[in-house]
């Protein structure tokens, strides 16, 4: 398997990021964030006929083993499915972290952010997969931050939630498991910012309805930043303008369908001048409709 360069691997956010490498291990824990990936350095010991599948796991086993897994701070369990022998015929089983996550992510008790999927992530999700580890993440009490990309994935989220979950980005195109129906049941008490796309693998209208209600339930408490991206249609926005938010922030991007008619359902809401950042990327929003929307106070990003 001929391995891409490292230089595809740079930063996460301002943290520096670098691959693990057995060889070196973890230094500087919690500092870096490490990246389980196989866009690695060309002497790292591997064999270049390994399929990405089984050196990508060898990877995750040594990192699970190192000394450092109790102090990292920041883990990326990059995409490898982009780099199998056979990308037109993948074996994912060959290169699942669920197995050896539910038997040794209490290794890992001070990891406070996970990356799954490709690094770095794009919008719209049009690339890789995300493996998710969602039955997993109960073994990880520290954790605040979970990121998940791909154009399609699993496992995404915790049935039984999480109690300590601050901040969950969920950018996958074609889910396999209705983590929209999880996110709803399970408990994140202390979920402060979510950044979902809702493209129509992902909810259709009834789906949105109910996603609508639980943000409105007050089943997140401590909601205060909300991101929603690829929605086709204004039916969750319909939802969410005859309740009482208690949002600062609000994102909605790459829906070109929404235009108008769709985007001016905000000013019927209640909680539209307590906003401080209204982004409205993609949206097909008029000039005029911005400005009306600016002038109820929130700092308007973004725009056609």
């Amino acid at each position: 398997m001929a391995r891409p360069p490292l230089a595809a691997l740079r930063v996460l956010d301002d943290q520096v990021v670098d691959c693990y490498d057995p060889a070196l291990a973890l230094t500087l824990p919690e500092q870096i964030a490490w990246a389980v990936s196989v866009v690695r350095r060309p002497d790292d010991g591997g064999d270049d006929d390994e399929d990405a599948g089984a050196a990508w796991l060898r990877l995750l086993t040594a990192l699970l083993r190192d000394p450092g897994a109790a102090r990292l701070r920041t883990l990326i369990l990059d995409d490898w499915t982009e780099h199998a022998l056979d990308p037109c015929d993948v074996a994912y089983e060959d290169g699942d972290p669920l197995p050896l996550m539910k038997r040794h992510a209490h290794r890992l008790a001070r990891l406070e952010r996970l990356h799954i999927g490709p690094c770095p992530a794009e919008l719209p999700p049009a690339r890789g997969v995300c493996q998710g580890i969602g039955p997993a993440l109960a073994k990880l009490p520290a954790l605040q931050r979970l990121d998940l990309h791909g154009a399609q994935g699993w496992e995404l989220v915790p049935t039984a939630g999480h109690p300590r979950l601050r901040t969950l980005v969920m950018h996958v195109a074609e889910a396999a498991d209705d983590p929209l129906a999880a996110l709803v049941a399970a408990p994140f008490p202390a979920l402060a910012r979510l950044d979902v796309w809702l493209g129509p693998e992902v909810a259709e209208e009834h789906e949105e309805e109910a996603f609508g209600a639980a943000l409105a339930s007050g089943r997140f408490p401590g909601l205060r930043e909300l991101g929603l991206r690829g929605l086709e249609s204004p039916t969750l926005l319909d939802g969410l303008v005859a309740h009482e938010l208690g949002l600062e922030s609000l994102t909605i991007t790459h829906s070109p369908g929404l235009e108008d008619d769709g985007v001016a359902r905000l000013l019927s809401a209640s909680w539209l001048r307590r906003l401080r950042r209204l982004e409205l990327r993609g949206t097909g929003v008029s000039a005029a409709l911005r400005a009306e929307l600016a002038a109820q106070g929130p700092e308007l990003v973004g725009g056609d």
